[in-house]
């Protein structure tokens, strides 16, 4: 973990950035700005159908949640500051993939993963298990991959 004083200062340079990148980004998202001392949050939903929405909180305790499209995950540790404005442009940009995996023998589903390439060999990769019990590696699995659109066509 940054020094508070060192994390609110890079912090305010990535708030910086993102809000740049939402004031581009207005004409094809509905996008949503709340600040307060203990978070910050912005809540993005695209005009084009088949896009990901996508809400982003960076919390004062070096934290932050994001949902991508019906997806949630909490409490990530913030590692680097480049990430965000990188999450934000490549969720834009339709870099965004919801893996789910199922049993091939029951079709059950087991894992949900959301995938957002952020640059070449820079992925980010959330996951959460619908099937905690069928974590063998032993079982037969079927992947069917959803990609999202871009914001703009």
């Amino acid at each position: 973990m940054l020094p508070d004083d060192v994390f609110r200062d890079r912090l305010e340079e990535t708030l910086v950035g993102l809000e740049a990148w939402a004031n581009e980004t207005r004409d094809c998202a509905i996008i949503d700005i709340a600040a307060s001392p203990r978070y910050w949050r912005m809540s993005v939903t695209p005009h084009m159908a088949g896009a990901c929405s996508f809400e982003l909180v960076v919390k004062a305790d070096q934290t932050f949640d994001l949902r991508l499209d019906r997806e949630i995950y909490e409490n990530e540790p913030v590692n680097r500051f480049d990430f965000f404005r990188k999450l934000a442009a490549a969720i834009a940009a339709g870099h965004v993939e919801r893996i789910e995996t199922l049993s091939a023998l029951t079709g059950a589903p087991i894992e949900v993963e959301m995938r957002v390439e952020l640059a070449d060999d820079w992925d980010w990769t959330g996951s959460r298990w619908l099937a905690p019990s069928l974590r063998t590696g032993d079982l037969l699995e079927e992947r069917r991959t959803h990609r999202f659109l871009p914001y703009r066509r």
